[in-house]
């Protein structure tokens, strides 16, 4: 009974032994082959691997690239401040010389003005001592009185004969409008042989309003204007005589006195 346990036993053990031993190679073959699901995961990861280096390689590409712009951008940034700064001082620069240059225009503008008195002056006391002078700013013969030229002819014409004339000679009929032509003008019209001389003062009839040729208006307070009411011919123009004015028929022969603006004098001339 004990022999038939034994023998029953070790046949148990060899069967346990065998078991065992399956189980050993089936795990160790398990472990040695590989599955499917392994073998699936290692092609993918050997077929991708150039693609990533290849990305790899253009993204570093890329950042060079970016890198390289982001530095010609700075340099150019950098050349555009300094271009701009340069432009600034520059233009400073031109500012100050421009006020400079305004500076010295308006100083030598005075200083113009200055000398241009200064040789009027002179001019004028040497024209007053002599009666003529090569700094007179008025043609040759004609009278040099504040800033105009005049001139006294012999000839006789009628009243628009003379304004004809005196167009002729770049000038105009004689005006009489202030105080200062006043006292130069009326001892002018002195002569033995009563010829007296035209003026630009006329009116368009009687009653009408005394008017110079440039349309301004005859003043009584710097001088009257003696008329004839007793003669029947019309009497509109004006004529002075001996120091008096006169309203004479416009056909009449008077001689003629007509005036022009002065010249600048040159300081040139007084040498």
């Amino acid at each position: 009974m004990h022999a038939k346990y034994s023998s029953t036993r070790d046949m148990l053990d060899d069967d346990g032994d065998t078991t065992i031993s399956l189980h050993s190679q089936a795990s160790i073959a398990t472990h040695r082959r590989p599955g499917p699901q392994h073998t699936e995961q290692q092609v993918p990861s050997s077929a991708w691997r150039p693609a990533a280096l290849t990305l790899l390689t253009l993204c570093l590409v890329l950042l060079t690239g970016l890198a390289a712009l982001g530095l010609v951008f700075f340099q150019f940034y950098q050349l555009s401040i300094t271009q701009q700064n340069n432009i600034a001082q520059k233009e400073e620069r031109l500012g100050n010389l421009s006020q400079q240059l305004r500076s010295l225009q308006a100083q030598n503008s005075k200083l113009t003005e200055t000398l241009q008195r200064v040789a009027e002056k002179l001019c004028r006391e040497l024209y007053n001592k002599t009666g003529e002078h090569r700094c007179s700013p008025c043609p040759e013969k004609w009278k040099w009185h504040g800033n105009k030229c005049y001139q006294f002819y012999k000839e006789s014409k009628d009243w628009q004969g003379c304004e004809y004339f005196c167009i002729a000679e770049n000038s105009t009929m004689l005006k009489i409008n202030t105080e200062e032509v006043l006292e130069f003008a009326m001892p002018q019209s002195y002569s033995e042989f009563f010829y007296s001389y035209w003026t630009g003062l006329s009116r368009n009839g009687s009653g009408k309003a005394w008017l110079w040729m440039d349309g301004a208006h005859y003043s009584s307070e710097l001088f009257d204007i003696i008329i004839d009411f007793t003669s029947l011919r019309s009497r509109d123009c004006v004529t002075i005589l001996n120091g008096k004015a006169f309203s004479k028929d416009c056909r009449e022969l008077r001689r003629c006195a007509c005036e022009r603006p002065a010249a600048i004098v040159r300081p040139e001339w007084l040498y």
